[in-house]
């Protein structure tokens, strides 16, 4: 009934049934019966009706029947466009009968009634009939918008690039020429099953450090037995709250009207902008990263499309989502927003530069000038765990239970929006379910919320955001667009590049994320000829953040992409293009190309590509390297605690990082049992809280783990010279003998480590990647054949967990370059 009540659905079992001819029979509230067809039934009043049975026609084998589903992605979607086509044809394979169906293009058009009854009569695979017929369904084809699915134009491509498909899967064999038959393989039905192999050196000599162990985890987590924020059993009186948020993508608010939500049974309290004591903010805006405070609830001005503006609280999560569609909120000053960074760049009131940097040098021989643009959407984080947040009345204050990569930053905005010293205000978080930026400061919005309510009502409250409102209310991945002109030798040598990348903030400047992108502004290329400029473009939507490899992940793409286009437009080698341009400083790079075309089988795989693309005209394939120069320099302040146990000689851990599934804890106490020579299982980590490790800053940007482990080697520095003069005074004691001893002697068996700005590590991390994909040319589809990736980790601490990490923020950056996550926002509010 779905398809009935939204004839717009891309139902693919009404699909199925309209292309063989079903009929229904619909049953009255009288007992009467009436048959149908699948197009009459999608008119019908239905109220009082309901379907007995489905009939459908016998077909015998001078029908030729075949159906396709083209979708975002492979498995568990509804489609794009889905087609089905059912012929009838004579031995002379001409059409007798012809039924076209679409699905996806508009919620009218269904059937190409005109380009069957072209068909019937006509040789069903001649090239005459097929150009007529795809003549004849191009004026036919009715597609409409329908945000957020495609564009008209590629639907409209796709639905006639499945009907040229459909023919050559019906069409025989031997009629078809071999360069052609890959038009008829579905590509996703052709994917064999993955495998996948993983090498990487360790040393036993240097073990527990270097060791491929699993996380101390990882055994609780797959047995779903590992504790996460919203595991915490309900308190005592609990509420649930669930934010109200905006209609309107741009103007005023004039009024809000919570009269028929506080009514609906359940429901128990709403707030607002003025129910905040304090400031009404998530943002530091002091902090180095931030420049404003942006507003937990919208106070009047309505910056963006489902803004929150309000809280509603419930007792439980699902009234409380439901009774937020109740609030009324009336609106003036409505204008339309722009949502695009393609148009919003075009504005000089939108955009600020924040970074330029000029070419010191521009060589005079110019071949060829090439000139592009490149676009790259918001990105939706996907953590498997949402955002959650627990606050409830303590003894002496509020204590918060979050989904947090920054647990003091939490704390100092609750205390500041509620008028609550930091000291009574504790923030605890175990660990996360993944995370990529959408838990630095997005949460802290929740966590304001909850203990508003909390602090309010003098009750726990908690809020389970809905995937809905994480990816309408809060921000994604920076989209950003660029515009490039390079002048280049007739070898592709480039002579000059003026390049101009603008970041989608959203609606306002915050988070300047450009300031980290500009570190990797040329990649690993010759920095001497750049012009770059980083601009902060902003749009009216929701404020974009942080998000895996923050502005370093856009920079590379695009100029990356600006090679293949020097590339594609010289008839040159990419590679050979990458090479001839790289920077000398980065040189390591050849060395690691050269190992992995080695490895990689290249040579061979590069002419069994060439042969597939020169036999096969409907699928292709490419074979393309990716350089990659990472650098991030900076400080994190982080303590860490080391206490070891006098009966038993246990150890525990505690320190200011988030686990998020990096393993963070696991070389934290790897880097222990080496240093103090005891066995892994006797060391264990503790919970993140704002008790023991204060004022620590976020964990993301690649550096927690590299700072947490150097606190833990100055523990154990610390601990093991306090040791020293009681080892000495034993005979070759065990660990345990001695800490007994130690503290009989009172030695002080807790140790404290911080990392700051002296701690600062200066190094490049480098990276080559070898893909192969194919393409389906007539629906666009792709599959990734194969992936070989070289990564330069140093001398890992843990392979084990390394590994894991490559591959994962490998699939998670090609999203924007697949589509699997990204957001391209429409105006349609």
């Amino acid at each position: 009934m779905t398809k009935h009540r939204h004839n717009e659905f891309q139902s693919d079992i009404f699909l199925l049934f309209e292309t063989v001819g079903a009929q229904l029979t619909i049953m009255f509230s009288n007992n009467n019966a009436q048959i149908v067809t699948m197009t009459q039934f999608l008119k019908m009043d239905m109220k009082k009706k309901l379907i007995k049975n489905v009939m459908l026609p016998p077909l015998n084998k001078t029908y030729r029947l075949t159906t396709f589903k083209v979708m975002p992605r492979s498995q568990n979607a509804h489609a794009i466009v889905n087609s089905g086509f059912l012929y009838k044809l004579t031995p002379e394979n001409i059409a007798v009968q012809a039924r076209i169906v679409f699905g996806g293009l508009s919620p009218s058009f269904v059937r190409a009634s005109s380009t069957e009854r072209f068909l019937i009569g006509k040789p069903l695979f001649k090239n005459e009939t097929l150009q007529a017929a795809i003549n004849s369904l191009k004026d036919e084809l009715v597609v409409t918008e329908n945000p957020p699915e495609e564009s008209v134009a590629y639907r409209k491509k796709l639905a006639l690039g499945l009907f040229y498909k459909g023919l050559l899967t019906l069409c025989p064999e031997s009629i078809i020429h071999p360069r052609y038959k890959s038009g008829r393989i579905k590509i996703h039905e052709s994917r064999p099953v993955s495998k996948g192999q993983q090498m990487y050196e360790t040393d036993p000599s240097t073990w527990p450090l270097n060791q491929p162990i699993p996380k101390m985890e990882g055994l609780i987590q797959c047995a779903g037995e590992a504790m996460y924020t919203d595991d915490i059993p309900p308190f005592p009186n609990e509420v649930y709250a669930a934010f109200v948020l905006s209609t309107i993508g741009k103007g005023q608010i004039s009024s809000i009207d919570a009269t028929e939500a506080l009514n609906h049974p359940g429901v128990i309290a709403f707030f607002s902008a003025k129910d905040i004591p304090g400031l009404n903010s998530f943002t530091p805006a002091e902090d180095e990263n931030y420049q404003m405070n942006e507003e937990v609830f919208c106070s009047g001005d309505v910056k963006y499309y489902n803004q929150p503006v309000a809280l509603i609280v419930a007792d439980s999560q699902e009234t409380a989502n439901l009774a937020a569609n109740f609030v009324k909120i009336e609106y003036i000053n409505v204008g339309k927003p722009v949502v695009d960074v393609k148009l919003a760049k075009k504005d000089p009131k939108r955009n600020k530069l924040n970074k330029e940097i000029r070419a010191t040098h521009r060589g005079q021989d110019i071949a060829k000038v090439v000139k592009g643009d490149n676009t790259i959407y918001g990105q939706y984080h996907f953590p498997l765990e949402t955002l959650v947040s627990v606050s409830k009345p303590s003894e002496e204050g509020l204590a918060v239970y979050a989904t947090t990569q920054w647990t003091s930053a939490i704390q100092l905005m609750v205390s500041r929006a509620l008028k609550l010293d930091q000291s009574r205000i504790d923030v605890h978080v175990r660990r996360i379910g993944g995370a990529f930026g959408i838990k630095i400061s997005r949460i802290i919005q929740t966590a304001v919320a909850t203990s508003l309510v909390a602090m309010k009502l003098n009750i726990p409250c908690r809020i389970i955001h809905p995937l809905e409102t994480n990816t309408r209310a809060l921000g994604k991945r920076f989209p950003c667009s660029s515009n490039f002109e390079a002048g280049v030798n007739k070898y592709g040598i480039i002579q000059y590049v003026n390049h101009d990348v603008y970041e989608d903030n959203g609606y306002e400047r915050n988070e300047i994320i450009s300031d980290f992108g500009v570190i990797e502004y040329n990649n690993c290329y010759n920095d001497t000829i750049w012009n770059h400029k980083c601009i902060d473009t902003i749009t009216d939507t929701a404020k974009n953040t942080w998000a895996r490899s923050p502005g370093t992940m856009e920079q590379i793409a695009v100029v990356e992409l600006i090679m293949e286009q020097i590339s594609y437009e010289l008839s040159i080698d990419p590679v050979q293009i990458r090479l001839k341009n790289l920077d000398p400083k980065h040189s390591d790079l050849i060395e690691m190309y050269q190992t992995l075309k080695t490895n990689s089988d290249y040579e061979t795989r590069r002419l069994t590509v060439n042969r597939f693309n020169m036999e096969n005209r409907w699928k292709k394939r490419g074979l393309r390297f990716v350089f990659l120069r990472w650098e991030h320099i900076y400080a994190r302040y982080f303590d860490v605690n080391l206490a070891v146990f006098q009966g038993d000689g246990t150890i525990v851990i505690s320190h200011g990082g988030a686990e998020i599934g990096q393993g963070i804890n696991t070389k934290a106490a790897q880097i222990a049992a080496y240093m103090l020579g005891v066995p892994i299982d006797k060391i264990i980590i503790k919970e993140n809280n704002t008790i023991v490790s204060p004022n620590s800053n976020v964990s993301g940007g690649s550096l927690t783990t590299q700072n947490i482990i150097m606190g833990v080697e100055k523990c154990c520095v610390q601990l093991l010279a306090r040791l020293e003069p009681i080892r000495k005074q034993m005979q070759n004691p065990s660990w345990e003998e001695l800490i007994k001893k130690s503290f009989e002697k009172y030695v002080d068996l807790q140790a404290h480590g911080f990392t700051g700005e002296n701690d600062i590590q200066n190094y490049t991390v480098y990276g080559v990647t070898l893909a192969e994909v194919e393409i389906d040319v007539l629906t666009g589809e792709s599959e990734i054949l194969r992936v070989d990736i070289l990564q330069d980790v140093g001398r890992s601490i843990n392979p084990a967990i390394d590994i894991g990490q490559v591959p994962s923020s490998w699939d998670l950056d090609t999203g924007p370059a697949r589509n699997w996550f990204t957001i391209p926002i429409q105006e349609n509010f």
